[in-house]
C-alpha cells in the first residue's frame, strides 16, 4: 500500500521557502516595473540602417572608430551579464544532477543489475550476436532459431 507525500520539516524546508520568497520579490519587481515603449521622438533607439550586432561587436573588442554611433557598452554590459548568468545556472544544474549513494558518485548513464552487484563487476556489454568464444553462447543462439547452424 502506497502512502501520501509526507511534509519534511526542519532544514529541508529552508531552502524551499527561500526559493518561493526570491520568487515573490521578482514577481513583485516586475509587476511594478514600467515598460514604456521606445519611441523615436525620445531619441531611443538605433537607426534603421544601423546593425546592432556589428555595434556590440566593435564595443566588446575597442574598435571605437569603427563605430557608426556610440553608447552601447550599456548594451555590451547587460549581454556579458546574461552570459555570466547562463553560465552559472549550467554549472548549477550540473552539480543538482550529481547523484550519490553512501557517499560515492553515480554514473548518469551506469545500470547495474543484481548479478553485477553480487559479483562487484560490471554487466556484460549485449552484443548482436557474436560469440565470446564460450559453447553456451553459441547453443542458446541455435536453440533460438530452430537449431540449424548457418
Amino acid at each position: 500500500m502506497t502512502t501520501g507525500p509526507k511534509l519534511r520539516l526542519g532544514k529541508t524546508l529552508v531552502p524551499g521557502l527561500l526559493a518561493v520568497g526570491l520568487f515573490g520579490v521578482m514577481a513583485l519587481i516586475t509587476l511594478n516595473a514600467a515598460f514604456e515603449p521606445m519611441t523615436a521622438a525620445a531619441g531611443a533607439g538605433f537607426p534603421a540602417d544601423v546593425s546592432i550586432t556589428a555595434e556590440l561587436g566593435y564595443a566588446l573588442f575597442g574598435f571605437d572608430e569603427l563605430q557608426q554611433i556610440g553608447g552601447t557598452e550599456p548594451f555590451l554590459a547587460a549581454v556579458l551579464l546574461v552570459a555570466v548568468a547562463l553560465d552559472a545556472a549550467l554549472d548549477a544544474s550540473l552539480v543538482l544532477a550529481k547523484r550519490e549513494e553512501e557517499g560515492e558518485p553515480v554514473a548518469a548513464l551506469a545500470s547495474a543489475g543484481e548479478e553485477a552487484s553480487a559479483t562487484g563487476g560490471p554487466e556484460p556489454a549485449v552484443t548482436d550476436g557474436g560469440t565470446d568464444g564460450s559453447s553456451a553462447a553459441t547453443t542458446d543462439r541455435h536453440t533460438d532459431t530452430g537449431g540449424e547452424s548457418r
